[in-house]
């Protein structure tokens, strides 16, 4: 059977343990959360997961925990993936919190379709969100700064039958989806929001930008991303840190190819692979 342990601060507990009570809440609220893919028992992109958690917990002055390495992460998560029987694809949820001595950590895990961020064929309709905008902070690039804005905004999307919704900032820039970030294509040119823009970005982000390289895009990272630039753009895409490069069929009324969005997904996938060959993270 699938499932049914947790791993808190390296030990087993089974799921329905009553190992947390009310007063932890607080704790939890106070620290900061991420998931990531793995394939196989690998996480994919393991560096690249691991030094963005190292930043997110130095961005609201939490320490790591001890001995909590490269090695040891990828240990941990070996570890509950096995124990859970999720030998295949799965999405690993970390989170970090403010413990009695240190800082704790919390890894839970549920099954995933396989096969290395697959290309979602039917692509997405997604809209703006228009009842909230993102205010900069000291830890914007990261899951705190987003926690109840994306909250909000998933209730909205739910309601507007949309799969995401595009987040705006106090100026009107758009600057990150709800729990990822985007790119869009025009003329050729894969443009995605400048950490200036101070949107999320998500773990994978750099190595998306590396795909479009790799598939001969001239790269932009832009500040001022605006409306009419979405709405004109050629292609839009959705970039989710365990899903990988999503396909945007719609944005509002308006319409999108996917050529070369599914190019750029494919080259995800061929490079997520090389993930399993001796030396490559």
């Amino acid at each position: 059977m699938k499932g049914g342990f947790i791993l808190i601060n390296g030990k087993f507990y089974r799921e329905n343990e009553p190992v947390f009570s009310g007063n932890d809440i607080p704790r939890f609220n106070n620290g900061t959360i991420e998931s990531f893919r793995t394939e196989d028992n690998i996480v994919m992109f393991a560096e690249a997961n691991y030094n963005y958690l190292i930043d997110s917990l130095h961005s609201i002055d939490l320490q790591t925990p001890n001995d909590w390495t490269l090695p040891r992460f990828t240990k941990d998560v070996s570890r509950l993936l096995n124990k859970n029987h999720l030998f295949l694809a799965a999405r690993v949820v970390i989170r970090f919190y403010p413990g009695t001595d240190g800082t704790d950590y919390l890894l839970t895990a549920e099954e995933l379709p396989r096969g290395f961020y697959p290309v979602n064929d039917t692509g997405l309709l997604i809209d703006f969100y228009e009842d909230g905008f993102k205010s900069p902070t000291s830890h914007f690039a990261f899951e705190p700064a987003n926690r109840f804005l994306w909250a909000n905004a998933r209730r909205v999307a739910n309601a507007l039958s949309r799969h995401n919704l595009i987040l705006l900032t106090n100026d009107g820039w758009a600057c990150e989806t709800i729990g990822g970030s985007f790119g869009y294509i025009k003329d050729g040119i894969a443009i995605f929001p400048s950490r200036r823009l101070q949107g999320y970005r998500p773990p994978i982000m750099a190595v998306v930008m590396e795909c479009a390289r790799q598939c001969n895009m001239r790269i932009v990272e832009k500040i001022e991303i605006s409306r009419d630039d979405l709405l004109n753009a050629d292609e839009l895409f959705i970039i989710d840190n365990c899903l990988g490069i999503q396909l945007v069929l719609g944005l509002g009324n308006e319409r999108y190819y996917t050529q070369d969005t599914t190019s750029l997904a494919l080259k995800l996938n061929e490079l997520a692979k090389t993930v399993h060959l001796p030396g490559k993270s």
